[in-house]
């Protein structure tokens, strides 16, 4: 029998793991190419991708614990006191998809399609069930391009996350079943789930299927007042695709910079909720990809 193989990371050895990998990343010219298409781009501009390279991104998985006082309860008062005592575990033995990834911009929009491997579709949200979703993660426009801490950002080095939601996306669509009663905050509900609902308010409109954050460092999560990107996702032959898409200039300087012919970094995390994933129980991609748009022509 296999034993189960975790790893727990202290801050100073992620960073290194963190630092290293991005060098050798960039080094190796293991890098996304942003594809300039002269074509207009939306969310239904499948076509566009054809001609953009397809670029594999391997993950692994994530637990958090947090440690519980005598009775399980969570000694805190807010939910940055109780993300305050996490502890990041990388579980090696788990077994997760890597996300293929395209993406195309015009010199005006920006795209992403990413698809995976997931033989569930998985789009209710409740007391023990969970949705499937996917982020994308940039360094904060502040930043001129450098990278934070790929762990969520670090103080005064703000990242900036999309995170698409198969449940909302399943309810814009109309197929979301409601056999259960539904946790629609958008959070697992749990032991502190009013401080959750406090901190994590329900969906930026009617009608979306993402949100976007910025984060300084795990605990700070905290969503945009502009929400400047879009996304659609459909589940097909046991995959999922998922495509964003956000004008490239904006003027919150809490949004990631994206310009034509110039390089950025994107980290990627994947909840799969046949496998109970929620909140920090996921699959991430540790280190930061390096990303190249073409010039616009």
């Amino acid at each position: 029998m296999n034993k189960k193989f975790i790893v727990v990371i202290s801050v100073g050895l992620a960073l290194t793991m963190i630092c290293s990998g991005a060098l050798f990343a960039a080094s190796t010219g293991n890098n996304i190419r942003v594809h300039y298409v002269n074509k207009p781009i939306t969310l239904d501009s499948d076509d566009l991708f054809s001609a953009a390279k397809s670029h594999d991104v391997a993950l692994i998985g994530m637990e958090v614990t947090n440690p519980q006082a005598g009775g399980g309860s969570i000694p805190a008062q807010d939910i940055k006191a109780l993300h305050s005592n996490a502890r990041y575990v990388l579980n090696m033995s788990k077994k997760v998809p890597n996300i293929s990834v395209k993406a195309i911009h015009n010199g005006k929009t920006i795209a992403f399609q990413l698809t995976w491997d997931d033989k569930t579709l998985d789009v209710e949200t409740a007391i023990d069930t969970f949705r499937d979703s996917i982020a994308l993660m940039f360094p904060g426009m502040h930043t001129g391009g450098l990278n934070p801490s790929a762990l969520m950002g670090s103080k005064g080095e703000s990242v900036n996350i999309w995170q698409w939601r198969a449940d909302w996306q399943a309810e814009k669509d109309g197929n979301r079943p409601m056999d259960r009663q539904p946790q629609t905050v958008g959070v697992h509900v749990g032991p502190s789930d009013s401080i959750l609902k406090a901190q994590f308010p329900g969906k930026p409109s009617p009608d979306a299927t993402m949100i976007e954050y910025v984060a300084e460092g795990y605990g700070t999560l905290t969503r945009q007042q502009q929400q400047n990107a879009t996304a659609k996702g459909k589940h097909q032959g046991d995959k999922w695709t998922v495509v964003f898409v956000r004008d490239m200039k904006s003027m919150d300087m809490s949004d990631a910079a994206f310009t034509a012919g110039k390089q950025t970094y994107v980290n990627f995390a994947l909840w799969d909720g046949s496998d109970k994933d929620f909140d920090g129980m996921k699959a991430i991609s540790v280190v930061w990809t390096p990303m190249m748009l073409d010039a616009a022509k």
